[in-house]
């Protein structure tokens, strides 16, 4: 097992090689990030209470993260709360 990797760590390209070329043996892709980790602009999962956001990354043995990608958040009165919240100026 990879050391010093638990919830919301923000996983190396280190981590990420190991999940594709150790764990798994395979290309994989890994989702649901801790929201703490991720941009403020994107959606939040509800089933989770919002913990992690909707975002995904693939991936691949020899190289560690070949693509991602991430839904943004589109409803326009919560995005603008998640502007005040980091304290961003929405104009």
């Amino acid at each position: 097992q990879f050391p010093d990797v638990s919830f919301g760590t923000d996983l190396a390209t280190e981590h990420e090689r190991w999940l594709a070329e150790t764990k798994f043996e395979s290309a994989v892709f890994v989702y649901n990030y801790p929201k703490a980790i991720k941009a403020f602009y994107m959606r939040d999962n509800e089933e989770d209470g919002g913990e992690t956001v909707n975002a995904m990354d693939l991936l691949v043995p020899g190289v560690g993260e070949l693509i991602g990608g991430s839904q943004r958040e589109e409803r326009l009165d919560v995005l603008e709360q998640k502007i005040a919240d980091v304290g961003l100026d929405k104009e």
